[in-house]
């Protein structure tokens, strides 16, 4: 090689390193600092700017370079006027600077949002085969009402949504914006709004065909809440579609119309189910000082077949009580609410006087809404029950029982609910004439009710009231008389303690009860709540001669899934001393 040719392939490496050096950075060279500030602007304008500012976004990226903080710095103020835009101000007046103090470049905004922009005119209009029709006329009327005089983006979508919501529950399934604007005019700050919207053809009901192979299609024909013929609602196709998950056994439903098979507008439906697993298995475990530490295991299957036969096996265990229990179900007649059920059960009960072990044996129409805040069921029971009262010889009682149970709730949607009501009626009775031992009638009734007074202030009353007419007592169950006393009934006393008792003292039950409470909640936190509450009543045969009343204070840790209840009482019709308060503790929903 000769020099000249050296010299010059030593030119050329220098010329492309001096090119091509800057594009990869030293490893070890330092991270570029960079702090952001906006200037000028509150919430939730600051925050809505730095989150569109890329500046902002990327001032802890480590391979920004000096270059990079330099672009990002140029395309800032359009960022900010991008940020600012869906308020209305269209126009702000922007000062920026961009400073190096020592190793650290300095970013900073000062920001004078201005006036918003005013809405001159508005031309919001129905066209189509619907636009006479009351309900789009008044959706005019209605937005006018709640309409700003500024040019906020955000409350025009929502009146989008608003409009096309409206023509979707109306029937109309093709409506659509033919025209959609604001037209901006900076020299006077003001805007024109012009949204046109075409309602397109009515449509109706049509077919529903169902595309699945797990359930038998004569009992999903049964669980079809919709009309033929009926004017199409996206509300009630919305719920309808609810009601079929609800149902379990679809983990998922799609509903799609068919409009290019439609005829006079009739509108035929596909509706494609996708199965649940059959299987559901759950367990839980708490708490309380009535029956100590329990545990439950449950077993579903939920599809034993394609007529929606429901099997359930639950087992629940604590210290004084527990029940062994397998329910099988079939829908009947408006499958979506009602069910027959069979019912075999075994169960264990303990207070502090009494002992019985039950064998129940249970056919039942239950109804119940989809939420599970109404449940009705009318039942006929043979059971047979093996009790010892006392020190009393163990007797053992068949009863063939024909009763009724229904309960129903509503409650606040917060975790510290002011509003809700809890209410549980049972009829039963049994005669000697139809296979029972004994003859006998039987009515029990609880309920609270809850309200509040300010937001961190609630008042919670619970009533019990029951009675029955047995031909032989001695031979009637335990699980069937009345007990007062523990954590649900006159707290300060043991659990079931009250009522009356034998010539040795010994809580034998009563035919009646009658207790109440009232409680006063107060939140002192998001989570935490103080309590003070008194309790009165007691069970009873005949008369009731003695009232037994118990109060104290309490807390209460709230949770999304039950609130833990802590109670200290006293049972202050005993002249208690300093040592006879009884701790309450227990875990569950708050009625």
């Amino acid at each position: 090689m000769t020099i000249d040719s050296t010299r010059i392939l030593v030119l050329v490496v220098l010329f492309c390193s001096a090119l091509f050096l800057p594009l990869f950075p030293l490893s070890a060279s330092a991270k570029t600092d960079l702090t952001v500030e906006v200037r000028g602007l509150k919430e939730p304008f600051e925050k809505n700017v730095l989150q569109f500012l890329d500046i902002n976004r990327m001032k802890d990226d480590k391979d920004l370079t000096v270059r990079g903080i330099k672009r990002l710095h140029k395309q800032a103020p359009q960022e900010i006027r991008d940020a600012l835009q869906p308020y209305g101000y269209y126009a702000p007046d922007i000062k920026d600077s961009l400073v190096k103090n020592q190793d650290t470049w300095q970013a900073t905004y000062t920001v004078n949002k201005g006036k918003p922009l005013t809405i001159s005119k508005e031309d919001i209009q129905w066209f189509g085969e619907g636009s006479n029709l009351p309900t789009f006329k008044q959706s005019i009327i209605d937005y006018h009402k709640k309409a700003g005089k500024l040019l906020i983006s955000s409350e025009f979508e929502s009146a989008k949504n608003t409009f096309m919501n409206t023509a979707l529950s109306s029937g109309y399934p093709k409506a659509k914006f033919i025209k959609s604007e604001w037209l901006v005019n900076l020299d006077t700050n003001s805007a024109e709004l012009t949204l046109h919207m075409d309602t397109g053809s009515l449509y109706y009901f049509g077919e529903v065909t169902f595309k699945q192979d797990f359930l038998n299609q004569e009992l999903l024909q049964k669980y079809i809440t919709i009309q033929q013929g009926d004017p199409y609602s996206y509300d009630t196709l919305l719920t309808f579609q609810q009601d079929l998950i609800a149902t379990n056994f679809a983990k998922e439903v799609t509903i799609t119309p068919r409009y290019d098979e439609s005829v006079n507008q009739l509108l035929p439906l596909d509706i494609l189910m996708e199965p649940i697993a059959p299987n559901l298995f759950s367990f839980g475990v708490g708490y309380d000082s009535d029956t100590g530490i329990r545990g439950s295991a449950r077993w579903e299957d939920r599809l034993i077949n394609s007529y929606g036969h429901h099997s359930d096996v639950l087992l629940k265990l604590a210290e004084t009580e527990g029940i062994f229990r397998a329910q099988y179900s079939i829908p009947v007649v408006k499958p979506l609410t009602d069910r027959w059920t069979s019912t075999a059960s075994y169960q264990y009960d303990q207070t502090p006087d009494t002992k019985s072990t039950t064998l129940d044996l249970e056919t039942a129409f239950v109804r119940s809404n989809l939420a599970g805040t109404i449940f009705y069921k009318t039942f006929l029971l043979l059971s047979k029950e093996h009790f010892t009262v006392g020190n009393d010889p163990s007797e053992d009682t068949i009863l063939l029982s024909l009763g009724e149970t229904i309960h129903f709730s509503k409650i606040e949607d917060s975790l510290f609910p002011q509003t809700g009501h809890y209410f549980f009626a049972d009829v039963r009775a049994g005669s000697e004439a139809l296979l029972s031992d004994t003859s006998y009638a039987r009515a029990h009734i609880n309920g609270t009710y809850m309200f509040g007074i300010g937001e961190n202030v609630r008042i919670n009353t619970r009533l019990e009231v029951g009675g029955a007419w047995v031909d032989n007592f001695t031979i009637y169950p335990t699980s069937l008389r009345f007990f007062a006393g523990g954590d649900s009934s006159v707290r300060g006393y043991k659990y079931q303690s009250l009522g009356p008792k034998d010539a040795q003292g010994k809580g034998t039950g009563g035919k009646n009860i009658a207790t109440g409470s009232l409680e006063f909640d107060y939140r002192i936190a998001k989570s935490w709540v103080l309590a003070t509450f008194v309790d009165t009543g007691n069970a009873y045969n005949d008369t009731i001669d003695t009232v037994y009343t118990g109060a104290g204070a309490g807390f209460r840790w709230l949770a999304p899934f039950g609130s833990l209840r802590i109670d200290i009482a006293y049972p202050v019709s005993e002249d208690p001393g300093i040592n006879d308060w009884r701790i309450h503790i227990g875990f569950g929903a708050t009625l």
